[in-house]
Formats: structure tokens, sequence, C-alpha cells
């Protein structure tokens, strides 16, 4: 008959393999360096074999350690989302947390919008909220840092799963005082004006960068700041114009701290995706985020 193999001390066992050591494991798992040792003894036992080779200043897995390694790994993962299929079918009121990352457009608004009703319908809940650039948000959730994203970009990552969400519409700003503020004009007036774009690694500037080279508008100058809420500083100071989601910049032009130019054609709006691991299952609480941002934003 084979051996009974308890969940527990598999999950000893392969924290001593990730974190090299007894003690580095207890800490990780918050629990007393003795049970650790308990655990992998009691585990070694049950099948027989030494797992870890404690001999040296770090422990390394034995050949039987490594041919346990990562079906160990695969059974606490079935028997996490066992646990997590039966957590659904519970009454109880959703707790735990909410782990998000988006770009700082979407940070604007769209996205608190978004987690302040789902924190108002779920209130047991935790927010982490992770925004940085679309590169580095897509690379977080590439990396598992971050279980989704909202970006306002596309990505061809064949890791990941990308579904719209929402759209966003842009506006050209200006100085409040520039000659074409609230007027309407084709991009071929803005000829020797300084553009100010976002950092690599934003797809706002991949975006304002597809525009220019569309336009191909003459005598056009470039600068770079990595920060709407700067650009449309610098904007209302008169260093530049600039390319902007129309969710960023309302507040100002409402106080008409800057102005917009009203292009013909109109800028074309740019995508909202929610990406995510493909292969990696769903929690409740990212589930239900899912299915409010489906329902709030009208998706079926």
């Amino acid at each position: 008959m084979a051996p009974k193999i308890s969940l527990q001390r598999l999950e000893t066992f392969v924290a001593v393999a990730d974190h090299g050591g007894l003690s580095a494991a207890a800490r990780a798992l918050g629990i007393a360096q003795s049970t650790v040792s308990g655990n992998l003894q009691l585990l070694e036992r049950e099948l027989g074999v030494v797992l870890v080779d404690r001999s040296g200043r770090a422990s390394r897995l034995t050949d039987a350690g490594e041919a346990l390694i990562d079906h160990a790994r695969t059974l606490l993962s079935l028997a996490g989302e066992a646990a997590d299929r039966v957590t659904r079918l519970r009454k109880a009121p959703v707790s735990g947390v909410l782990a998000v990352g988006g770009t700082e457009t979407v940070a604007q608004k769209l996205l608190p919008r978004l987690v302040t009703s789902f924190a108002c319908r779920y209130p047991g809940i935790e927010i982490d909220l992770h925004v940085d650039n679309s590169a580095a948000a897509v690379l977080a959730v590439t990396e598992g840092r971050v279980p989704i994203a909202l970006v306002a970009a596309e990505t061809d990552k064949p890791s990941l799963e990308s579904s719209r969400v929402a759209s966003e519409p842009q506006t050209m700003i200006v100085a409040s005082d520039h000659p074409l503020a609230g007027r309407q004009a084709s991009p071929h007036r803005l000829r020797g004006s300084r553009i100010l774009l976002r950092e690599e690694g934003s797809a706002s500037r991949r975006y304002q960068l597809d525009l220019l080279k569309k336009w191909q508008i003459p005598n056009t100058h470039t600068s770079t700041i990595a920060s709407n809420g700067a650009i449309i500083g610098a904007v209302a100071h008169g260093l530049g114009i600039a390319c902007l989601p129309r969710n960023c910049t309302e507040d100002a032009l409402e106080l008409g701290r800057i102005g917009e130019i009203h292009l013909d054609p109109a800028l074309p709006h740019r995508p909202i995706n929610l990406v995510r691991l493909a292969d990696r299952p769903l929690t409740l609480i990212e589930e239900l985020f899912l299915e409010h941002v489906r329902e709030k934003e009208g998706i079926q």
C-alpha cells in the first residue's frame, strides 16, 4: 500500500527546497524551526527516503527530493484549487485581498471607480493596488507578482490572456492662451510645436509616437516627461502640447489651466484590457472582480 502523505509536511518540504534551509523555511511559513524539522523527518519516515541533505551550510535536495519536488508542487496546487472551489460554495461573506495592477492613465479614474464600487459590494475585502507604466504592469503579471492588471495597451505575450474591458478617449491639450485653444484644426496646424511625450515603457508614448508618424508634422520637437500630471503642468506653462487620455485632463480643462484642440480627424480611442496569466486559475475574489468589471462596463 502506498504511504499516505500529509499536505502540511509536503508544504514544509517545498518551503525548505525554495528557501534553501530549515530556518529560512520556518521564517517563510511563520512556524518554529523545530516544527519544520519535525515535519520533514516525519515525511522522510513515511516515504522511507532522505529528501534533504542537511550536512552542509545550505540544505540541498537529494535525488529522492528532486524526484518528489515537482509532484509536491502539483499536489499543493491541486489542494489549493480544491479548497478554493469549496470556498465558492459557502454563503459566508467574501473576504481576503484583491491585488490588482494598473497603468497611470487607468488609475486616474477608471480603476479607482471599479475598485471602490467592488469594495462597497464586498466590504470584507482588502485592496492591494499597484500602479506603474504599461510595460512594468504587464511584466508584474507575467512574473506572477500581480495576478491581474488593467492596462491601456495591447499585449501579444503567449503566457497572458487579455480581454477588452473599456476604451479611453484622448485629447490634444495646449496652454489656455494657445492660438488654437478651443478651436478645430487639422494635425498639420501643429507644425513647429514641441510635443510632450511619456517615458519609455509607457503605452501612452507608443500611442503618441504612432500619431506623430502618421501625421508627419513638419518641424516638431519632442520632450519626455514621465508623468501625466507633470505633462499637464508643463503644458499649462507653455512648454509644449500633448496628447493625453481625456480622463487625466478633465479637471485641468474645467479649471481653465489648459485648453484643448478639437482635431479633425478626431483622435482614435485607446483600448483598455484586463490581462492575467492564461494558465493560472482565478481565485474567488479575482473572479468576482472580473465579473464586476464586466457588469460595470457593460461587457458580455
